[in-house]
């Protein structure tokens, strides 16, 4: 059955399973998931089903619903898609996942890390205030890709690949190899490297991942 993944900030938070003809999604404690937070309204979506089709519908003009970062009122929902409500995000997947790419995660090969740590002058460091990507399809559903180095390749050597660069406006994504360039929000990558928006939607190899600034 179809299922929604909670996440704040990149963390995962907890998965709920679309069982019902119906589901509430608020702060109100009999919502079906609930959430609390005072950036979301005691009733501030549905989710209905019929006939396999899971259908959106926000319910509260004051609290907006975003979903792949466009406010809506009413949606039928399709694997990948993300729900915006406050702060939190809700990651929805279909009964049947979409295999995708091994990635190398979460970091790039020993020989990359050291080439950045040569260009960089310095070694590399955690940071747990640093980035992250959630995988939203495929076997790694829900994995959390740490972003705390400079340089992280995501994708498999031979196939599609994509590097994230960290820099110190923010994270670029570019296009390293392959047949098929990286998408963000479903736009094909541009020649030069992209600047990644908190929620972003990436597709590499057809694995997706969201941002999470």
């Amino acid at each position: 059955m179809p299922k929604l993944t909670l996440s704040f900030k990149g963390r995962v938070i907890d998965v709920f399973h679309l069982e019902a003809d119906s589901t509430k999604i608020g702060r109100d404690p009999d919502c079906a998931i609930a959430i609390d937070s005072l950036a979301i309204a005691p009733l501030q979506a549905t989710i209905t089903e019929s006939g396999d089709v899971y259908r959106l519908e926000a319910q509260d003009e004051a609290f907006p619903v975003l979903v792949n970062h466009e406010k809506t009122e009413e949606i039928n929902l399709h694997h990948g898609d993300v729900i915006q409500i406050g702060k939190h995000t809700l990651t929805f997947a279909e009964d049947v996942m979409e295999l995708g790419a091994d990635l190398t995660l979460p970091h790039a090969p020993a020989e990359e890390q050291s080439q950045a740590e040569k260009e960089d002058g310095s070694e590399e460091e955690e940071d747990a205030s640093s980035s992250v990507l959630q995988i939203v399809n495929g076997d790694n559903f829900g994995r959390i890709i740490s972003l705390h180095r400079h340089m992280t390749r995501i994708g498999h050597t031979g196939g599609d690949c994509a590097m994230i660069a960290r820099r110190e406006e923010g994270y670029y994504i570019s296009f390293l190899e392959g047949v098929n360039p990286p998408t963000v929000n479903k736009q094909p990558l541009a020649d030069q490297g992209q600047l990644l928006n908190d929620g972003d939607l990436i597709e590499v190899g057809g694995t997706q991942m969201q941002f999470h600034a």
